[in-house]
């Protein structure tokens, strides 16, 4: 099977060829921001009730392809665990969002991750590219002033030096990614969304781990089969919190990141937004089931 990388900020994986809407074309197209921005509330839970979409991955994430047919691709994501599949997360995507050549991984100094909402992406004369988001991963290979030259599938660029690093640093992991959170308190929710132009629930979770270098799986049932469980006693900002139906004994369909205080952080519903919630509300104190820790 052949390898290829996302070439675009953030690439959407699709049900099937055939679950676009007309009104998507923009990200099919590869310019997601614009896509996102511009449905109505009612067209964003279309998303979700009609189950379009798998999930979405950011520039140079690896996938490996299965087979193509019609401009079209089924791949596995590698940079999304998947209890389902050890290749990763499965989706369609159009192959112009995907590089013309295979996979060769370059040697760097390590590996950097996106961690501000959003970076300008430089060419090697260090004009601007586009936009990438956080959680985007690349390899650094070397450091020239304020900038980091690095690799990419479109060729050698360069990021800003200051859109890699954590701007607080004396605080734990969880601390951090509940600081990075509260960044998109009000973003509107996106099914699958994994990005700052919208995140699904486990998409908000799993984005701000990645972030930290830390790698937990995709969807919030595989989530919570995964990760060092946590006593509710022994809560600590950043621990998931993991929500079932028929009052915590089904299906595990939601996930939010505690915050203290008796409260959590989430993307809370298609048709919502990131929003924070007290665990003592109706919706979600019945429903209760576990609670994981990936950060130490």
């Amino acid at each position: 099977m052949e390898k290829r990388r996302v070439i675009v900020p953030v690439a959407t994986l699709w049900t099937s060829p055939t679950a676009p809407r007309d009104i998507d074309q923009l990200a099919l197209d590869g310019d997601t921001k614009q896509w996102v921005a511009g449905m109505t509330a009612a067209e964003t839970i279309d998303l979700c009730d009609s189950k379009r979409l798998e999930t979405q991955a950011v520039f140079n994430d690896e996938v490996i392809i299965d087979h193509v047919e019609n401009g079209w691709a089924k791949v596995y994501l590698t940079s999304q665990k998947d209890d389902a599949d050890e290749r990763g997360y499965a989706g369609w995507v159009p192959t112009k969002l995907l590089s013309a050549q295979g996979v060769t991984d370059a040697k760097g100094i390590a590996d950097i991750h996106i961690t501000t909402p959003f970076a300008k992406l430089y060419d090697e004369q260090q004009k601007p590219v586009f936009e990438i988001v956080m959680g985007t991963e690349l390899t650094e290979l070397a450091a020239e002033g304020d900038w980091l030259r690095v690799a990419t599938p479109l060729g050698e660029g360069y990021v800003p030096a200051k859109s890699t690093t954590i701007a607080v640093k004396k605080i734990t992991a969880g601390e951090q990614m509940v600081a990075m959170a509260r960044q998109f308190l009000g973003l509107r929710y996106l099914w699958a969304g994994i990005s700052p132009y919208g995140f699904d629930c486990s998409g908000l979770m799993y984005t701000l781990h990645r972030v930290l270098g830390l790698e937990i799986p995709r969807d919030a049932d595989d989530q919570r089969n995964n990760g060092q469980p946590v006593k509710p006693e022994n809560l600590q900002a950043g621990d998931l919190l993991f929500f079932a139906y028929e009052h915590g004994k089904g299906f595990v369909h939601h996930v939010g990141m505690y915050i203290g205080d008796g409260q959590m952080i989430q993307s809370r519903t298609p048709g919502k937004q990131v929003d924070i919630a007290k665990l003592t509300e109706m919706r979600y104190a019945p429903e209760f089931v576990a609670a994981r820790r990936y950060w130490q």
